[in-house]
C-alpha cells in the first residue's frame, strides 16, 4: 500500500482497536514512535529512520563514520593550504574598507573620520573584525592558513548536508559521494576565487549551509514530529540565516528563499505555514543579533537603519532621495533577465568585476524546470515510481526543500542584485543540487546517476576561478610606509578621488582625522545630499594644517576638488607613500585660499 494510504488509515483509527471501513487491515508501521498513539508519517524516504538512508548527518557504521569524521576534520585546513598556495589577498574592497572598518570599530574612530571607505564606510563592519585581528596580530601566511581553513568549514557543512540527503549505495559509497559533492562545493569558479579573500561572501555562506545542515537533519521531525521541538529546531536555522544577514545585508536573499521553502515540503499545510513563521522568528533574531547594535547606529545618526540604502523610504536628510542601488550589472531588458542564466557564465563582466567561468547555475536553470515539470506530471497523472527507477536519489522531502530554496533564492538575485558574488552560497549548493535534480527525471536510477556524474564532470572541467587581485606573501598582510608628519595633533588629512586607499590609515598617527572630499557617495559640488553640509562645517571647523591623500594618478582630481572647499593643494610638494597591496599613494601639503566663499 502507498506510504499515504498508509499514514490516512493510521490518522483515521489512532487510539481505536478497528480497521475503517473498506479497507484491509493496515501492515506494521515502521517508523518509530514520537508520542504516545502516534507514529511519524515522514514522507521524504520510504525507509526506517536509523537505517543506512535515513536523516542521518554521520554514519553510524565504525569504518564509515571514521572516514566521515577524517573527512570532516581534514577539509578545512587542506582547504586553507591552498588558499596560502593561490596568494595574498589584495582585492580592492579590502583596500577601501574592509581593513579599515574593522580598524575603526575597536579604536574608536567611527565618529572622528568621514566617509574615509567611501559610500561602505556606513556597512557593518562586525565580520571584518575577525580578519583584522587574526591579520593584524600574527603573520600573513599564520592569519592567510586560519582564514583559509575557515573558508574551509564550508566544506564541512556541504559534506553534512550532502551524507544527510543523499539515497545512493551502502554507507561508505555515500561518504564518498558526499564527500566528492563537498569538494566540488569548494572548487567553483567564484567559490575558488573567494578562498581566503575579505568579501565574506564565504563566510555568510557558514550561516546559509548551516541552517540547511540543521533542516536537512531534523527533516523527520519537522514534518511530523513534536510541535516544541520542531519550531524550536526551524528557530535555531533561521537564527543562523539571520546572523548571516545581519552581517551582510544581500544575505537576505537566502533568508526568504529558506524561509519560504518550508512551504514545499510535504507536511500538513499549517504545520508548513508554522514552521515557515518560526524559521523568520529566527531570522530575525539573528539580524538583530548580528546587525542590530549597527542598524540602531545608523538610525540614531541618519535616521535610516540601513544608511544610505532605501533612503527614498526613510528619507534621512543626510543623502539623495535615492534607494542607491548598484544597478551596473543589472540585464539590458527583460528578456535577458529572464534567461540570464544563458548569458552571463560566457560573458562574465555582466555580473562580476573579474572573469570566470563557471556553469553551475547554468546547469541548474536548464534541468531543475525539466525534472521538476516530469516530476510534477508524474504526480498529477498517478504514476508513482516503478521498481528501478530514479526515485531515491536523495531524500524526497530534502530535494523539494532545497531546490525550492535555491529557486527563490535565485530569483531574488536576478531581481534585486546580478552581483555573482552574492550567489557564491548557490554555487556551492549546486552540486548536490544537480544530483537531487537527475533523481527527479523519468528514467532509470543507473541512467540518472550516469547523468548526475556526467554534468558534474561538465561543470568542474570546465570551471575557471576568479582573480580579484593577489599578491605574494608579505610578513604583514598590510604594510604602509608613512612619511614623519608634523604636529599630528594639529594635521587633518582630506581624501579625494575613486580609488581604495583607506587600507593605509592606520599607519598613520592615531590623532590625525580623516575626511574623504570626493568619493562615490559624496562631492564636494553634490546637489540634494545633507552629508555635504556635514563634511563642510568639519573641514571649516579645522585650525591646523592640511594634508590630501590620493594616488598619484588622482592628484589633479583631488586638487580640483579641495578648489572648491576653498583649499590648494601643493603638487610640487608630495611625498610618496609606498604599500604593498596597491600603487604608491601621494601625501601632498594643502594651504588655504585667501578669501574663498561656499
Amino acid at each position: 500500500m502507498p506510504l499515504a494510504a498508509r499514514d490516512s488509515v493510521s490518522r483515521n483509527t489512532a487510539g481505536r482497536n478497528e480497521i475503517a471501513p473498506n479497507f484491509p487491515p493496515p501492515p506494521p508501521v515502521p517508523y518509530p514512535v514520537l508520542a504516545a498513539g502516534r507514529s511519524l508519517a515522514y514522507q521524504g524516504a520510504d525507509v526506517p529512520l536509523g537505517s543506512a538512508t535515513s536523516m542521518t548527518l554521520l554514519p553510524t557504521a565504525r569504518r564509515p563514520r571514521t572516514a566521515a569524521l577524517a573527512f570532516l576534520l581534514l577539509a578545512p585546513p587542506l582547504y586553507g593550504l591552498l588558499g596560502l598556495a593561490l596568494g595574498m589577498d589584495a582585492n580592492w574592497d579590502l583596500r577601501n574598507y574592509h581593513w579599515y572598518n574593522a580598524y575603526a570599530l575597536l579604536t574608536g574612530r567611527l565618529g572622528m573620520d568621514m566617509l574615509p571607505a567611501q559610500m561602505p564606510s556606513f556597512y557593518n563592519p562586525l565580520l571584518d573584525v575577525p580578519f583584522y585581528l587574526l591579520a593584524s596580530h600574527l603573520p600573513a601566511r599564520a592569519a592567510g592558513f586560519v582564514w583559509g581553513t575557515l573558508h574551509g568549514l564550508n566544506l564541512a557543512l556541504a559534506f553534512l548536508l550532502a551524507h544527510a540527503t543523499l539515497r545512493v549505495g551502502g554507507a561508505g559509497q555515500r561518504v564518498a559521494l558526499a564527500a566528492l559533492l563537498a569538494v566540488m562545493a569548494g572548487f567553483g569558479g567564484g567559490t575558488l576565487g573567494l578562498l581566503g579573500t575579505t568579501f565574506h561572501d564565504n563566510m555568510v555562506s557558514l550561516g546559509v549551509l548551516g541552517a540547511l545542515v540543521v533542516v536537512a537533519g531534523s527533516l523527520p521531525r519537522l514534518i511530523d514530529g513534536p510541535a516544541p521541538g520542531a519550531f524550536a529546531r526551524v528557530a535555531a536555522a533561521g537564527l543562523m540565516a539571520g546572523a548571516a544577514m545581519g552581517m551582510k545585508n544581500p544575505t537576505v536573499i537566502y533568508a526568504v528563499g529558506l524561509c519560504l521553502a518550508f512551504l514545499a515540503l510535504p507536511a500538513r499545510p499549517w504545520r508548513r505555514l508554522w514552521l515557515s513563521f518560526f524559521f523568520g522568528v529566527g531570522v530575525l533574531g539573528g539580524l538583530a543579533l548580528c546587525g542590530g547594535f549597527w542598524m540602531a547606529n545608523l538610525w540614531v545618526e541618519y535616521g535610516n537603519p540601513v544608511f544610505p540604502h532605501m533612503n527614498q523610504i526613510f528619507k534621512s536628510p543626510f543623502a539623495a532621495l535615492s534607494g542607491y542601488v548598484n544597478v551596473s550589472f543589472f540585464p539590458d531588458s527583460r528578456l535577458e533577465r529572464l534567461f540570464f542564466p544563458l548569458a552571463f557564465p560566457f560573458a562574465p563582466l555582466k555580473v562580476g568585476e573579474v572573469p570566470f567561468l563557471d556553469l553551475r547555475v547554468l546547469v541548474l536553470f536548464l534541468l531543475v524546470p525539466v525534472a521538476a515539470a516530469l516530476a510534477l506530471l508524474g504526480r498529477a497523472f498517478h504514476r508513482p515510481p516503478s521498481s528501478g527507477t530514479a526515485a531515491g536519489l536523495t531524500d524526497t522531502a530534502a530535494t523539494r526543500y532545497l531546490l525550492t530554496a535555491m529557486a527563490v533564492t535565485y530569483a531574488l538575485w536576478v531581481g534585486m542584485f546580478c552581483i555573482y558574488r552574492y550567489l557564491v552560497p548557490l554555487e556551492m549548493l549546486a552540486p548536490l543540487a544537480i544530483v537531487m535534480a537527475a533523481g527527479l527525471l523519468p528514467v532509470p536510477r543507473r541512467a540518472a546517476l550516469v547523468l548526475a556524474a556526467l554534468l558534474l564532470l561538465l561543470v568542474q572541467a570546465t570551471a575557471r576561478p576568479a582573480d580579484w587581485g593577489r599578491v605574494p606573501w608579505s610578513d604583514r598582510w598590510v604594510e604602509a610606509a608613512v612619511p614623519p608628519i608634523e604636529d599630528p595633533d594639529g594635521t587633518m588629512v582630506l581624501m579625494a578621488g575613486y580609488w581604495a586607499i583607506s587600507h593605509v590609515i592606520p599607519a598613520f598617527p592615531p590623532r590625525i582625522p580623516f575626511v574623504r572630499i570626493q568619493s562615490n557617495f559624496l562631492q564636494p559640488d553634490s546637489v540634494g545630499n545633507g552629508y555635504l553640509a556635514l563634511m563642510q562645517d568639519k573641514v571649516a571647523a579645522h585650525r591646523g594644517r592640511f594634508l590630501m591623500l590620493s594616488t598619484i594618478p588622482d592628484t589633479p582630481g583631488a586638487a580640483k576638488a579641495a578648489a572648491l572647499l576653498g583649499l590648494r593643494v601643493a603638487q610640487d610638494n608630495c611625498r610618496v607613500i609606498p604599500n604593498n597591496l596597491g600603487e604608491p599613494l601621494n601625501l601632498c601639503a594643502v594651504q588655504r585660499m585667501e578669501n574663498h566663499k561656499r
